[in-house]
């Protein structure tokens, strides 16, 4: 295989296949029979001269040549198709789905304040917004683009940095009327802490200028759903650390009270990640240029 031959069917077989790790759901998700999948393995492997998967009788695995080619052929494939997308609409008409994922707090946030100036800006265009704390794959699941905050950088994507957002200590007046006022750091393991984490102790960061300092708290309840965490501090069962853009609107009308002025967690990025490509679908590309004229949004800091 060289340039001049490469079967793009072949590598679109093969993507499924790596990302499903599996020939029979490869072969339900492509919508073609399991032997044409297993097929098409052999013949791009007998053509390359390597071997793509280790195959048992329980497991598939990628090869090591098997992992390059797939981070490869992901591009590879994400290029053709914007080319056919950009020559098919060459007047660049504005319209079409775009797909988008955010974690569900910011999701909620960019729901409100910023989809709507988009979709009055571009009456052609659909919207979809996936919520999820997973950080979802963008090739797999179809999508344009994804919000994320802090984590790990793809180096297979394209990443905007946006803003910074960080956390802050928070409980209900009811509360600090029943339990007492937190004066220091120190005193939050004593008190009766609910967690985003599903683990029984968890260690709370805080940052006051260059003053830093962990607490190990235990928990009276778990849940990773932020706003089922907002209901319960606003109902008086604890104290927890959430981000600013969750709580901010109720600590300004004192619904909820920040404990501890000045400690928050460190600041983590917000940024918009959309896969390589060397044109843009016009949706996307406007979508982008949004984001640029409302960067502002994303300013989710609590000041120190």
């Amino acid at each position: 295989m060289n340039l001049e031959t490469i079967d793009f069917k072949l590598l679109r077989i093969f993507v499924a296949t790596a990302q499903q790790l599996s020939f029979t759901r490869a072969s339900e998700e492509l919508a073609v029979p399991k032997s044409a999948v297993s097929k098409a393995i052999q013949r791009l492997e007998t053509e390359l001269g390597v071997s793509l998967f280790e195959r048992s009788s329980r497991v598939v695995r990628l090869t090591e040549p098997g992992v390059i080619l797939l981070s490869r052929a992901r591009s590879l494939l994400e290029e053709a198709s914007l080319m056919f997308t950009d020559v098919q609409s060459s007047h660049r008409r504005v319209s079409g789905q775009l797909r988008l994922a955010a974690p569900p707090a910011l999701g909620r946030y960019i729901a409100r304040d910023l989809l709507p100036q988009f979709l009055d800006a571009w009456p052609e265009v659909n919207v979809t917004l996936k919520l999820s704390y997973d950080y979802e794959d963008l090739f797999r699941e179809g999508l344009d683009l994804a919000f994320r905050m802090g984590g790990p950088r793809d180096e297979n994507l394209i990443e905007k940095k946006l803003g910074y957002a960080n956390r802050v200590l928070v409980a209900s007046p009811d509360y600090i009327r029943r339990y007492g006022a937190i004066s220091e750091p120190q005193q939050l393991p004593a008190h009766r802490c609910l967690q985003v984490f599903d683990r029984p102790f968890v260690d709370w960061t805080l940052t006051r200028g260059a003053a830093a300092h962990t607490v190990t708290v235990p928990r009276v309840f778990q849940c990773s759903d932020m706003e089922a965490l907002k209901s319960m501090l606003l109902a008086g069962t604890g104290v927890a650390q959430l981000p600013w853009l969750v709580v901010r609107e109720e600590v300004q009308r004192g619904a909820l009270v920040e404990l501890l002025p000045g400690w928050v967690s460190s600041g983590m990025s917000i940024s918009a990640v959309y896969r390589l490509g060397v044109n843009k679908p016009a949706k996307l590309a406007e979508f982008l240029s949004l984001l640029d004229q409302n960067l502002t949004l994303f300013n989710l800091q609590r000041d120190m």
